[in-house]
């Protein structure tokens, strides 16, 4: 009988009990030490001792991460089925990624029982598909896909929420020639993306990794710095992913965001939970060139595939509180962009006062509530009391979001205000 070793790591990893050349059982742990101790325990199973009696030596490889354990096992146990992963479970407790024959091909996680001829590629066997559940939806917000059953005529949820490239799933693009915030790209970028998705699962990241960073360096010398920013952002992403602290930090920001959304919920007046925060702002110097801006931070965390750009239309001279009126009538004709629990507008009394009505003339049957939070003051102003609340006297976390929903909008506002005075004197220039 195979000997427990005296020196384990307490990394997570893949761990290997071989038969001779031969894998007899390839399992994965968050922490070696602690999973491998359970193996030699007086009363560990019938099965386990067979596996003990049976193996002549144990190994293992050391990961960065639990996710890149859980791929490591599955591609080892697909390379060399080993005899007791089979005896200590069968086909139905394990999972697998499945990819559709679509012309958008849909992500699919399932038993390899619900597999059938609609896949064009299946990658597994994954043994805990609460893991492998998670490595998913951190993968869709770098590498956006489609889930959709069936298509419809407006973009969906996901894609309100950067999960889904938005035109993958409608009926017919033609509806939408352009949506504003999606771009209706070729089907070509689409697979680039599932491709992505593939080689991660594959265990090609590295390989992967190599190639996004040499079509950033390729952007950027082209001079095509929003294609580089997001090649930066993904290679950012998958680095996270694989990192010993990615799983624990995405746990961690959902705890973080509960705690905060009490005291957000509370000082809006709210009955049902807050997900959706949009943050407005206007950027115009005596007028001209004026334009506003809708941040949106979901679960606490910017969601910049959603943000919204206004470029202002019916108000000409500086006039800030009308101009917050047209952001939002014009933000509320878009039911496509998922309403929010709470909006902030940067200003006092006067620009609250002035958005509620607003919301309240559009008669919508979902109550969205209102905050305002005055920039030289750091006073907030809420529906719920006559005088403003001090921001330095909210716990840090709610005092810091505030500031940060504040600050994205008016950083958002400003850019687009500055590039739309660039386009203005160009124009001027080229008359003269």
């Amino acid at each position: 009988m195979i000997k427990r070793p005296r020196i384990i790591p307490h990394t997570p990893g893949v761990y290997l009990f071989k038969k001779g050349s031969t894998f007899a059982y390839i399992g994965k742990a968050a922490n070696l030490k602690k999973r491998l101790a359970s193996y030699f325990r007086k009363n560990a199973g019938g099965k386990v001792s067979q596996l003990l009696a049976e193996a002549t030596a144990l190994e293992w490889i050391e990961t960065l991460s639990e996710a890149e354990a859980l791929i490591k096992e599955a591609e080892l146990i697909k390379a060399h089925r080993p005899k007791f992963n089979y005896l200590m479970r069968d086909d139905k407790s394990y999972f697998y990624v499945g990819f559709t024959r679509d012309t958008y091909p849909r992500v699919a996680m399932l038993h390899k029982t619900a597999l059938d001829g609609k896949y064009r590629r299946v990658i597994g066997p994954f043994t805990v598909g609460s893991q492998l559940r998670q490595v998913l939806k951190l993968l869709r917000r770098l590498f956006p896909y489609c889930t959709c059953k069936e298509l419809h005529k407006r973009p969906c949820l996901n894609a309100q929420i950067g999960r889904c490239p938005g035109y993958c799933c409608l009926i017919t693009t033609k509806v939408y020639p352009s949506i504003d915030g999606y771009a209706l790209v070729d089907r070509g970028a689409y697979r680039k993306n599932i491709n992505g998705i593939i080689a991660v699962l594959s265990g090609k990241r590295r390989r992967l990794l190599s190639q996004l960073r040499r079509k950033m360096r390729v952007a950027s010398k082209a001079q095509e710095y929003e294609r580089a920013a997001q090649l930066r952002d993904q290679i950012a992403g998958l680095e996270d992913i694989f990192s010993h602290r990615a799983l624990i930090e995405v746990r961690l920001q959902s705890d973080k965001w509960r705690r905060i959304e009490g005291v957000v919920r509370k000082l809006a007046g709210s009955k049902s939970k807050i997900t959706r925060v949009e943050g407005y702002d206007i950027s115009n110097i005596s007028g001209t060139s004026a334009t506003g801006s809708m941040a949106v931070f979901i679960d606490g965390v910017p969601a910049k595939s959603e943000y919204r750009k206004f470029k202002i239309k019916t108000v000409r001279q500086p006039d800030d509180i009308s101009m917050h009126k047209e952001v939002m009538r014009r933000r509320l004709t878009h039911p496509e962009w998922q309403y929010p629990g709470l909006v902030l507008i940067d200003g006092g009394k006067a620009q609250l006062n002035a958005i509620r009505s607003v919301i309240a003339g559009s008669r919508l049957r979902i109550p969205i509530h209102v905050a305002s939070l005055a920039k030289r003051e750091e006073e907030l102003y809420t529906e719920e009391s006559q005088k403003p609340v001090r921001l330095d006297s909210l716990p840090k976390p709610v005092m810091h979001f505030f500031q940060h929903v504040r600050d994205e909008s008016h950083r958002y506002a400003k850019k687009y205000h500055h590039k739309l005075r660039q386009i203005s004197y160009r124009e001027q220039a080229a008359k003269t």
